[in-house]
């Protein structure tokens, strides 16, 4: 299932999906802020762990 299949209402996420390599969006929740950017693989093995989306 593709981003545009789910049923989401977050007003994040069409920015965070035209993210291009090396650019990178601060999301504001509540008081916190978050610094997102495209994951490469060396990323996410190092995190571990995290949400995953399969098709």
């Amino acid at each position: 299932m593709r981003w545009e299949q789910l049923d989401c209402n977050l007003p994040f996420v069409e920015r965070i999906m035209a993210l291009k390599e090396g650019e990178e969006e601060v999301i504001h929740i509540n008081d916190k802020a978050f610094v997102v950017s495209l994951a490469t693989y060396t990323d996410v093995e190092r995190i571990g762990k995290g949400y995953y989306c399969l098709d």
